[in-house]
């Protein structure tokens, strides 16, 4: 009786366990092109970065405006990954089984 009590037990507590990991570790997942869009950027910045102005004198200056884009590609990075963040933790929406 004790055992089958004892086994009953563990089982209910593992139930109960998988339940609360579960449920705290339920996660919303990104949309994923938010992922292709950091990529993207991430590969402009490479090119930018590679990007030589043949015939000038100063082959690796745009007169700043390279240097000012890939600012502006890293600031929009760092704006897509808090866009990303706040959709991985907002639950998808509820559907309505009253549509019509």
């Amino acid at each position: 009786m004790n055992q089958i009590c004892a086994r009953a037990a563990v089982g209910a507590a593992v139930m109960l366990g998988a339940a609360g990991a579960f449920y705290a570790g339920a996660a919303y997942a990104s949309d994923a092109r938010f992922d292709e869009a950091i990529a993207n950027c991430t590969k402009a910045v490479a090119l930018l970065e590679a990007a030589t102005n043949t015939g000038s004198k100063n082959p690796n200056e745009f007169h700043g405006h390279r240097r000012a884009a890939i600012r502006e590609i890293r600031d929009a990075i760092k704006e897509i990954e808090k866009a990303k963040s706040f959709d991985d933790k907002s639950p998808p929406p509820a559907t309505s089984s009253s549509a019509k």
